[in-house]
């Protein structure tokens, strides 16, 4: 758990006022709101925050997009910002202790929520702001958690379903010199190139699940040793070319070096 929980959120994470607010309004096409959650080389983005004329009305996440691609299959683009999601009405205010912001992450199972001065939403705050406070005490291996590697000729769907069903980012696969992996940013990258739109139009969605995820470029993996700290893993992590880290055969996100 990230230590000072009592200071607030504007002292935790200065920099989060300093940077563009990313957001959507209800009307914005899908395929507008998911290139801002895919990989891109300018920007990074854990969600996106829902405005209608400024007032606060949803969030988005991986997740929720996710789900959405799995239930509405090959027409997933046809909706707009605003059907996705989940509702949202009151925001995090910047006075508020960094403990509310922790609450809500842990409830939700989604590090992601927009912050207000003075009624207005003029930021947002994910868990990857807050890794420089991260507590330091412990080696960054007592917080790792187990992997579960999968086949590299996986489908793309079946990869959808597994990150759904099992709560996670990134899929892992063990190959002879150490671990690789995909991230949930790097399927929706795919699903929304111009490849994947023709496939599915020429041969419908089940189309996808003839792609293996061997088709979409695996990341070698960052590996610690296990004797190395919390701190060199914070570090790392606020690399967004690492969203997790290797030790042994173990994964450590920056969920676990914040929420455990």
């Amino acid at each position: 758990m990230v230590e000072m929980q009592d200071i607030s959120i504007k002292a935790a994470a200065p920099q989060i006022f300093r940077r563009p607010l990313l957001y959507v309004s209800p009307a914005d096409s899908l395929f507008h709101a998911a290139t801002f959650l895919a990989v891109g080389p300018q920007i990074y983005a854990d969600g996106l925050v829902v405005l209608d004329a400024g007032r606060l009305v949803g969030r988005i996440g991986g997740k929720h997009l996710a789900k959405h691609i799995l239930g509405k299959k090959e027409r997933w683009l046809d909706a707009s910002a605003g059907e996705i999601g989940e509702p949202l009405e009151k925001p995090l205010d910047a006075d508020s202790p960094l403990k509310d912001a922790l609450s809500m992450f842990s409830e939700t199972r989604f590090a992601f929520m927009p912050v207000a001065t003075g009624g207005k939403i003029v930021a947002s705050l994910s868990i990857r702001d807050l890794l420089g406070i991260a507590d330091k005490t412990r080696k960054a291996v007592q917080l790792a958690s187990p992997i579960t590697a999968v086949q590299e000729n996986m489908g793309v769907v079946e990869a959808l379903r597994f990150m759904v069903d099992k709560a996670v980012r990134n899929l892992v696969t063990m190959r002879p010199d150490g671990p690789y992996f995909i991230n949930d940013r790097r399927v929706l990258e795919f699903l929304l190139s111009h490849e994947a739109r023709q496939l599915v139009q020429e041969r419908g969605f089940s189309a996808l699940d003839d792609v293996p995820l061997s088709h979409i470029e695996f990341y070698k993996g960052r590996v610690m040793n296990p004797d190395e700290s919390t701190s060199t893993a914070a570090s790392l992590l606020s690399d967004v070319c690492t969203p997790c880290i290797f030790i042994g055969y173990k994964i450590l996100t920056p969920w676990d070096l914040v929420m455990k």
